[in-house]
């Protein structure tokens, strides 16, 4: 509750811009499908979809942590002006999502509801025995949020917001049915490389500071072996960091993936006690990067992080998005 307070209060101040906004937009063209997306990624992928019949915004900006995204009252107009809101869902951004869609007073997006591209995702993991917050701070009901890291997973979010694109404008679904399928065609492409990168990782073994990068682990055959933090969203304590030190000893685990926004020097010492080396890895696209980029930064990253190199031929090649 305090969260949404602190939203509500934090937009208050651009209530009557979104409202004058509001009107303006009505003076738009219809054909144009206004599109806010909670993370990069998602972003792109309703550009590549909608193409030119949407106009997307987005809300993270790449680095952040997920569970806790700052707004900014452009958030609130450009929510309330929008015609979709695409989010992961699977409560990954449930700490701010709700009040920002409260804050907005957006019928549209009331009605409809926001497009959760992760419900439906089949393999969800580490789903939690009870849902006490004892058992941490990021308690996620249905398990591990996080599929947006997952490399199939760009073709399955892609498909979500065709169909939901489709429904708002009937007329254009020739056009996003094409956009979707060209776009399903260069993922299948870059995929190929991500799997040979998959089959040199397979059987390494890392540890998580946060456990976001499962799905990704998972899909490149790598062993988790724990997380820093004790519990999900709990800071690691003096006696957990210890205890992990000795499993990744006798583990055998050379490799703690972090995201940006953990704490560096935090991860660096844990990874250095236990005889490894701390690793970021992206957990979004940045400025100027699709989601084809993200993924083959990602596994870039991966094979760097235990210096392995993927033999040169035509699948090493980088494709382009175009």
């Amino acid at each position: 509750m305090f969260a949404i307070r602190r939203i509500l209060g934090a937009f208050a101040v651009a209530s009557s811009l979104a409202l004058t906004s509001s009107s303006v937009a009505a003076q738009e063209s219809s054909e144009v499908l206004r599109v806010v997306a909670t993370l990069p990624p998602q972003a792109g992928l309703a550009s590549q979809v909608g193409g030119d019949a949407v106009q997307v915004d987005c809300i993270a900006r790449g680095k952040e942590n997920l569970h806790a995204v700052r707004l900014r009252p452009s958030h609130m107009v450009s929510t309330h002006r929008a015609d979709l809101f695409v989010q992961v869902g699977l409560a990954l951004e449930h700490a701010w999502v709700p009040g920002l869609l409260e804050a907005s007073r957006n019928s549209r997006i009331a009605n409809d509801g926001p497009l959760n591209i992760g419900t439906g995702w089949p393999n969800l993991v580490e789903i939690p025995l009870t849902l006490s917050r004892t058992e941490g701070v990021c308690v996620h009901p249905l398990g591990n949020p996080h599929v947006n890291l997952c490399p199939s997973f760009g073709a399955f979010a892609a498909r979500k917001i065709r169909d939901r694109l489709k429904s708002l404008r009937p007329e254009l679904s020739e056009k996003f049915d094409a956009n979707c399928a060209a776009y399903e065609v260069r993922i299948a492409e870059r995929a190929k490389r991500w799997k040979r990168i998959a089959a040199l990782l397979e059987g390494k073994k890392v540890v998580q500071y946060h456990k976001e990068f499962s799905y990704l682990c998972i899909a490149c055959g790598i062993e988790r072996c724990g997380a820093l933090e004790p519990k999900p969203g709990v800071p690691p304590t003096p006696a957990h960091l210890a205890k992990m030190a000795v499993k990744m000893r006798d583990d055998g685990v050379k490799v703690v993936l972090r995201g940006a926004w953990t704490p560096l020097r935090l991860a660096q010492d844990a990874a250095a006690r236990g005889g490894a080396k701390a690793v970021e890895i992206p957990v979004m696209t940045e400025k100027g990067e699709t989601w084809l980029d993200f993924m083959d930064r990602a596994h870039e990253t991966l094979l760097e992080a235990w210096d392995l190199t993927l033999p040169e031929d035509g699948l090493n090649m980088k494709l382009a998005d175009d």
